[in-house]
């Protein structure tokens, strides 16, 4: 019991945004993103100077919910979000894409989602050659080898590069004649050079306003800094341990100031070594801390009560329906309808529903609290005459995803952990249709729970079907 504690609280302290599974980052970054600007249009609270980073994987973005909701991003204009994504170009078993470039692949995905797009992929150490190539001989090479190529390059030295890359055209391998294979093999990749990626963050802060969420693809290698037996390697992910001469490697690059008799006594044991508090780095590092607040992340749990309706608002439920039957779904939605009349307690509450308000009898929110949507609603409804007329507005209640569990799910997080990220209780309320909303999206309630998410999860109709024949 004491270890669970411990580990709760922990967690309870530290953890903000975890979501485990691979492809979950992605949709609850967009997800988070879309619900800071929903608190701000519906006056609950300013979070305009608040920006989601999602840092994610290239392999990550094979996952159907890494890439299947982009469009949101951009169709509710979140220029509060960024995307870093670290192409690495290597998965756990081999290349993510052998035979093709995952940049350029992910580069035409994100732009046809809307998304402004930054490329970090080539080190300053490229620039003057390619200054020098006036003919567009390096682009064309950079552009026509595969990432397969890529990695194998990395896994070998500056001859090796030298011959295989440069080497495939002689106006290339004349733009590097007069350099060395080790100034070669020190040509760096954009992801590992802090300029180039500095530059990459302060471009993508520079586009809010612009109405469009930003991606950073960064161009790297996977184990980068540990040296050749370990950088690009299909085993990367799998080697737990430095062999000496990686250690003595490593050791050299850092400038580690610990000598070879000593990493050669016990090379799985190597010391640890601190520069001392008075040292210019240590110095820099607790500035920066402090800067940002403090030495850890933090998760701040600190916020005003909610507080809870009075009791006339669940008088009806009290009264039962006597001698007509009534659905569950029926009763929850009558339940709510009171609940929604208490003014301190309303505003908090987020309906999410995911295309089914009809279905549930809950269509008669749509002319009060109405659907919300940055843009209002510039259209006629077809329904426009009727008493339950599908109403959108700036200002809308509802979180209405269509048809997409996945993102109801997300939205659920992002309202239901609130109280914590925004220091602003909301009860968020999801209404999920039959079993096919809980199906598939049991991992996305498991990251809730991580995140300690509160709300409301509902089923909101008996069985597995409410069609005869449908089963």
């Amino acid at each position: 019991p004491s270890l669970v504690g411990s580990e709760m609280c922990i967690r309870d302290r530290f953890w903000e945004f975890p979501t485990v599974s691979m492809g979950l980052g992605p949709i609850n970054a967009i997800y988070q993103a879309r619900f800071n600007k929903y608190l701000e249009t519906r006056g609950i609270k300013d979070p305009s100077n608040q920006h989601v980073w999602a840092f994610l994987g290239d392999g990550e973005m094979d996952e159907p919910e890494s890439r299947g909701l982009l469009q949101i991003a951009s169709l509710y204009e979140l220029d509060n979000l960024t995307f870093v994504v670290n192409c690495n170009l290597q998965r756990l078993d081999g290349p993510v894409r052998g035979n093709t470039q995952i940049i350029q692949e992910l580069e035409s995905f994100f732009r046809g989602a809307g998304w402004e797009v930054i490329k970090v992929i080539w080190g300053r150490g490229w620039d003057k050659l390619l200054e020098k190539d006036t003919e567009g001989a390096l682009v064309n090479v950079m552009n026509t080898t595969s990432d397969g190529d890529y990695q194998t390059f990395k896994a070998n030295d500056g001859a090796y590069v030298r011959e295989h890359f440069f080497g495939r055209d002689e106006r290339t391998a004349k733009l590097v004649e007069d350099m060395s294979d080790d100034e070669i093999w020190a040509l760096r990749r954009g992801g590992h050079d802090y300029r180039k990626v500095y530059a990459a963050y302060a471009r993508a802060l520079e586009n809010k306003g612009t109405g469009k969420p930003t991606v950073i693809l960064a161009h790297t290698i996977k184990g980068y800094g540990l040296g050749h037996n370990f950088e690009g390697r299909n085993a990367t992910h799998q080697m737990k341990k430095l062999a000496l001469e990686d250690l003595k490697q490593f050791r050299d690059r850092l400038e580690i100031p610990i000598s070879d008799k000593v990493l050669e006594a016990d090379p799985y044991r190597a010391p640890y070594f601190h520069p001392g508090a008075d040292d210019e780095r240590i110095q820099y590092l607790m500035e920066r801390r402090r800067a940002l607040g403090g030495f850890v992340p933090e998760r701040r749990t600190r916020h005003t009560p909610l507080p809870i309706p009075a009791q006339k608002a669940f008088d009806g439920v009290k009264r039962g329906s006597g001698k007509q039957e009534v659905a569950t779904t029926m009763a929850f939605v009558r339940l709510l309808k009171d609940l929604m009349r208490d003014k301190n307690f309303a505003p908090h509450v987020v309906p999410i529903i995911p295309d089914e308000a009809r279905t549930f009898g809950m269509d008669s929110f749509f002319p009060t609290i109405k659907i919300y949507n940055p843009h209002g609603q510039n259209y006629t409804p077809v329904d426009h005459e009727l008493m339950l007329s599908y109403r959108e507005a700036k200002n809308g209640q509802i979180i209405h995803t269509g048809i997409n569990e996945a993102g109801s799910a997300a939205a659920f997080i992002a309202a239901g952990s609130a109280y914590s990220t925004q220091g602003v209780p909301m009860v968020p309320i999801y209404l999920f249709y039959s079993m096919f909303g809980f199906q598939r999206t049991g991992d996305s309630f498991w990251a809730a729970g991580d995140q300690m998410t509160r709300g409301f999860i509902i089923g909101a109709t008996a069985g597995r079907t409410t069609l005869t024949g449908e089963g």
